[in-house]
């Protein structure tokens, strides 16, 4: 199955904050916020949701295609090669000869708290990628339209859309660069919306829906919580998805991309979606564990075990 990425591809700058960001700013005092906090590290690491989650995706066997854009700078240079190493094709990822690769400034409190400051940069250039010229026709796909180049999100869940390619509508921290008709349209045949918690009551308040109108646009609605879980929602059913267990958190930043790694190779594979947001549940707790967004490592069979012991029940998927 064609497996489609697109979102940002960019290199994080992570700080780590010892304190807690509320300690820091004055209630009733945002209109004149001018605050600097001091981070006790730094670490620059290849990361944006579209290479993070086909990072993830490689690990579990999968090749996905990559749909995004560098710069022609030394950044994107080292950015093809990583990739490369993956053993996944580079193919839908545009060069821009104007426009440095993006990049994304994060810091982290002790209650994992995060702000973050982004330059799209080359995500600006919109991708030539064109689904209908698939090599195995869009019958045989499935696509995820994550945060990325504003005119790539709108064009290829429009695309997926016409073609009939199933597709999950991941907005993240693109929401605010949209209007509400925009988001609605995005989200208008989707297969899933997966947000997080914050992004999903941004997305409510710019399309001034509840949240159970959402139901006549999308299949289902997953929101993540952090170390408090997951929940699969749709018009009949809410359940609840525990968080997998981890021997050591060192950073929630990639988790989630971790999780709609594993999310698409269970639907990739045909399972049902509460065993897709399980299998995303597990991905994402290596991830915690591990340094930056693409530190983690394992195999499939690890990640069946994991499933085991945290569900109690068998991974259905062949290798």
């Amino acid at each position: 199955m064609n497996i489609l990425i697109s979102g940002s591809l960019a290199f994080d700058r992570l700080a780590s904050y010892p304190g807690l960001f509320k300690d820091s700013i004055l209630e009733g005092r945002l209109d004149i916020l001018n605050i600097s906090f001091v981070v006790d590290s730094v670490e620059r690491v290849h990361g944006g949701t579209a290479g993070n989650i086909a990072y993830n995706l490689s690990l579990l066997g999968e090749k996905p295609l990559i749909l995004s854009s560098l710069g022609k700078d030394p950044d994107g240079g080292d950015y093809l090669r990583k990739i490369q190493s993956w053993g996944l094709s580079v193919d839908g990822i545009n060069l821009s000869e104007e426009l440095p690769t993006a990049g994304c400034y994060i810091a982290t409190d002790r209650d994992n708290n995060q702000l973050a400051f982004f330059h799209s940069g080359a995500l600006d250039s919109p991708s030539p990628f064109q689904p209908e010229k698939l090599p195995s026709g869009p019958g045989d796909s499935l696509a995820l339209v994550g945060p990325g180049g504003r005119e790539d999100m709108l064009r290829l869940s429009r695309e997926y859309r016409r073609l009939k390619i199933p597709f999950i509508l991941d907005p993240g921290q693109q929401i605010p660069v949209f209007t509400g008709s925009e988001l609605l349209s995005m989200l208008e045949g989707a297969l899933l919306l997966i947000t997080n918690e914050y992004e999903l009551d941004l997305f409510l308040q710019k399309t001034a829906l509840k949240q159970r109108d959402l139901f006549s646009l999308a299949r289902a609605l997953i929101t993540t919580f952090g170390s408090r879980g997951s929940r699969l929602l749709d018009k009949e059913s809410e359940r609840q998805i525990a968080a997998v267990p981890v021997t050591r958190a060192l950073s929630p930043t990639g988790a989630g991309d971790a999780y709609r790694g594993g999310l698409l190779k269970g639907l990739s594979r045909g399972l049902p979606l509460l065993n897709c947001c399980r299998l995303g549940a597990v991905t994402a707790a290596y991830c915690v564990e591990a340094p930056g967004t693409q530190g983690q490592v394992f195999t499939l069979d690890e990640v069946k075990e994991r499933y085991r012991s945290a569900f109690q029940e068998e991974l259905p998927l062949a290798d």
